[in-house]
């Protein structure tokens, strides 16, 4: 089996669950200071980004927005096609850590949005893990946690939980000059929900309002290399932003704009394609 609701505007880290505590950031101890200036040395150089990327990134739907689309289509929850969390083990350098922090939170997404208990946990597990890694660490809050697993079987509590650490998220990346991060979470998370959705689709019995949803990622497609066209010159990002423009013949070659359903042939093409430029961030 091969293997994407703009809940609120910013960039989704849904890692931060648990590692930033709304209610204490202005108590974060200096182990937890000293982390996160530690993995901020660890990039090179800040691109600067123009206003508009700048804005674009701030206001780039999170995972959230293709699961719940995907929910609403009634596609089912297939656990094989998301990136196994035993992988999480094996992302070394920066770039892969902050990719599949992505990867992770789209994921989570899904899992938490179909209110699968059993995977969301061991996805939260997976992006706290790497945001840790990556010294997004904020404060740790026991009651972050707390709120949580209380939250596990009420998908509306968590989705509110979530959706009021995304602008924390947003805040914490660009009071500490971690725009490439933020980028690379983004592409990650955008290229694995896609991805979701595309595999979905590929085995669904009537791919119509699946590929209604694919369809409507072409606008946030468009975002995506908007801000990415400021690391051409970029030896080790632009290899991300080449991977994401790899993606443009979904929306070009397949007729897909309006929803409709298309040949299995077209939705296999799709899938591969989608399956391909995801490989590069999670092998």
């Amino acid at each position: 089996m091969k293997t994407l609701t703009k809940i609120q505007s910013g960039v989704a880290l849904v890692a931060l669950f648990l590692v930033i505590a709304l209610s204490s950031c202005n108590n974060a101890s200096t182990n937890d200071q000293n982390a996160n200036a530690a993995a901020a040395d660890t990039i090179k150089k800040e691109v600067p980004l123009s206003p508009e990327s700048q804005s674009l990134l701030n206001s780039f739907p999170t995972p959230f927005e293709v699961t719940a689309m995907l929910e609403k289509s009634k596609a089912g929850f297939i656990f094989d096609i998301t990136n196994p969390p035993a992988n999480v083990g094996k992302y070394s350098t920066e770039m892969s850590k902050a990719l599949n922090l992505g990867v992770y939170s789209a994921d989570l997404s899904y899992s938490a949005t179909y209110n699968r208990t059993d995977e969301t946990n061991k996805f939260l597990a997976c992006t706290n893990k790497l945001a840790d890694e990556l010294g997004i660490a904020g404060v740790y809050d026991q009651s972050l946690l707390d709120k949580v697993k209380k939250f596990n079987n009420n998908k509306d509590s968590l989705i509110g939980l979530i959706t009021n650490v995304f602008n924390q998220t947003n805040a914490f990346l660009a009071t500490n000059n971690r725009t490439q991060v933020a980028v690379l979470i983004a592409s990650g998370g955008f290229a694995e929900g896609l991805y979701l959705a595309a595999s979905l689709a590929e085995v669904a019995k009537d791919n119509t309002k699946i590929m209604a949803v694919i369809a409507a990622q072409k606008d946030n497609h468009m975002k995506l290399l908007t801000i990415l066209e400021a690391y051409q010159s970029d030896a080790e990002m632009k290899p991300v932003a080449d991977a994401i423009a790899k993606l443009k013949p979904i929306w070009g070659n397949y007729g897909i704009e309006s929803g409709k359903k298309i040949p299995q042939q077209a939705a296999n093409e799709i899938s591969q394609l989608t399956e391909s430029v995801r490989l590069n961030f999670v092998n």
